[in-house]
């Protein structure tokens, strides 16, 4: 079973589930908003990547120290999501701003354009060759991550559950509510979670038809 969010990042959890505990949120918070953040949060590393690369051609910094730099913002980053540490009010929605421009990867071409005439060609290799190294070690952390959640509770969530999981946090720590992921049989009683549902396939029928209901798929 899967649900999905507006822009199609695949969420493995199931429906009855996962909206039993948006359905906790809802209606001050709607399910439309819980996975737009869950975007924001899965989209953090990648943005403040985005910004780091930035600051550091607009300082003209020498190619070792974008990598650097640019390295060590991407995985503190990618961390900081794992375990929903967002100090910052409103860190969350840089994420979510960047998940809407960074389609089609206009804002790495824009960026890598940028560099190039700032710091040179070595420069943006650097960006680039940095974001990559950060991306492996963030898989390698990742996988470590899921296969202890694997062993401990039998589930093997990815990143992109652990950031629903975040994302619920934030809203329900936001609205005064328990954070507690764990929802029982009432809770997933299709009666408690349907509202939330419909709204969400009434206003946008689009990302509901993507949701599956085959483990498999």
């Amino acid at each position: 079973m899967a649900i999905y969010t507006p822009r199609g990042l695949k969420v493995r959890l199931s429906v009855d589930y996962a909206f039993a505990l948006m359905a906790r949120l809802y209606p001050r918070v709607d399910a439309f908003r819980v996975l737009k953040t869950v975007e924001g949060i899965e989209s953090l590393p990648q943005s403040f990547a985005f910004l780091a690369g930035l600051v550091c051609f607009f300082l003209n910094l020498l190619p070792s120290q974008i990598g650097i730099t640019v390295f060590v913002v991407t995985v503190l980053f990618s961390l900081m999501t794992r375990y929903g540490l967002y100090v910052t009010p409103g860190i969350v929605r840089v994420g979510t701003i960047y998940s809407y421009l960074a389609g089609f990867g206009i804002l790495l071409v824009l960026l890598a354009v940028f560099g190039f005439y700032r710091v040179g060609w070595r420069g943006v290799l650097a960006y680039f060759i940095a974001r990559l190294a950060a991306g492996i070690v963030n898989w390698l952390l990742a996988m470590q991550e899921t296969r202890m959640y694997f062993r401990k509770v039998g589930e093997a969530f990815t990143v992109s559950e652990r950031n629903f999981f975040n994302a619920y946090r934030l809203h329900a720590n936001a609205l005064g509510i328990t954070t507690d992921i764990d929802v029982d049989d009432q809770e997933r009683e299709r009666d408690n979670w349907e509202p939330a549902f419909l709204d969400l396939a009434t206003k946008y029928p689009e990302v509901v038809a993507k949701f599956t209901v085959n483990s498999r798929q």
